[in-house]
């Protein structure tokens, strides 16, 4: 079974398409995956320095410790929201890396029970052209056979 074999039917023709997209999609989303970490880990370094300067001036300006905490509290909220996003975006995006993988591995599943398929079709096809041809002998052996006992019958004198 190869898939030039098959190429002509649609059915296998719109797997194939559909294959040809989830691969294209698993590829754009698993490079949006890997560019998403060095993303979003400069953004987390990012306020993980805001949080750090913060907290150095909040030791180092006693009299300033209200605002300076405010300020460090503000930024310890970014910092965990923007990780909490990034976790949340990476594993969304995992998830629909793993979704496409498991239509590529589905859509391979039913082209190869289409080819199962198109084969069975195929041998029942031939059985039944044999089927055909045999009974054409058949009859083709019988009217052979009658002509020869017709001659022998006409040699004989018996008709």
């Amino acid at each position: 079974m190869t898939d030039s074999d098959y190429s002509h039917d649609k059915k296998v023709q719109k797997i194939d398409s559909d294959i040809r997209n989830f691969e294209t999609n698993l590829q754009k989303a698993e490079m949006d995956l890997e560019g998403l970490d060095a993303r979003l880990d400069t953004e987390v370094v990012g306020y993980r320095s805001t949080l750090t300067s913060k907290r150095e001036a909040y030791e180092a300006i006693q009299r300033q410790l209200r605002e300076a905490e405010r300020d460090w509290k503000g930024a310890d909220k970014e910092y965990r929201e923007a990780k909490k996003r990034k976790e949340k975006t990476r594993s969304k995006l995992k998830k629909e890396v793993d979704t496409l993988r498991k239509r590529i591995r589905d859509a391979k599943k039913t082209k190869e029970k289409r080819f199962r398929n198109l084969d069975k079709e195929k041998r029942k096809l031939v059985e039944k052209a044999k089927k055909e041809k045999a009974r054409e002998m058949e009859k083709m052996k019988a009217r052979e056979l009658e002509k020869v006992e017709d001659e022998k019958r006409r040699e004989l004198g018996l008709s």
